[in-house]
């Protein structure tokens, strides 16, 4: 037991440690994975043939330098479309992150270099799984304030969406505290 509390204490720490330099050690990072998660959600953004929906991100306390956005992005089209980057205008950093969970039960984030959406599905970035990591927030977000967001993709086009910063979503799991997630650099 006394083994298990130290194990999860010293993992908070340096997860605390690492989301602080996140910034370039993930930015780095060359891991690629595929997600495919099938949902539906209101308050859709086009742009050609890949739409988002339900854009928002999770009013966080003040001070925390690790924030993150969510939404679904849909792929209307028959061609898979691979996002390449994602960018906001009011944080520093933004990235493609995935949180799992391990056999000890411990998460770990992990940095993607790329999200590939195949033609005719969707990809749900929600809490405790795929999400944006946004990170050094230019100015402390207020509930009600708007996040914009830029994904770029493989072909070049991009697609900007603006989502609402919220207490929470409406219906399903929470958000999770980025403060004190361990990072892993790649594969």
């Amino acid at each position: 037991m006394k083994r298990a509390v130290y194990r999860h204490a010293l993992g908070l720490v340096a997860g605390a440690a690492l989301v602080v330099a996140s910034s370039s050690a993930t930015l780095a990072c060359e891991a690629h994975k595929t997600a495919a998660q099938m949902t539906e959600a209101p308050q859709s953004m086009a742009q050609g043939q890949v739409t988002a929906e339900d854009v928002w991100v999770p009013l966080a306390p003040p001070g925390v330098k690790a924030h993150a956005a969510y939404l679904v992005l849909k792929n209307g089209g028959t061609d898979q479309r691979s996002v390449m980057n994602v960018s906001s205008p009011q944080y520093g950093a933004a990235a493609l992150h995935v949180s799992e969970t391990n056999k000890d039960g411990v998460t770990m984030m992990q940095h993607l270099a790329q999200l590939d959406v195949a033609g005719g599905s969707s990809v749900a970035f929600k809490p405790h799984g795929l999400h944006i990591m946004l990170m050094n927030p230019k100015r402390v977000q207020k509930s009600g304030d708007t996040v914009d967001l830029t994904f770029t993709f493989d072909d070049g086009t991009a697609l900007t969406v603006t989502g609402e910063v919220r207490l929470r979503r409406s219906t399903g799991a929470q958000p999770m505290n980025h403060d004190h997630m361990h990072h892993h650099k790649g594969s």
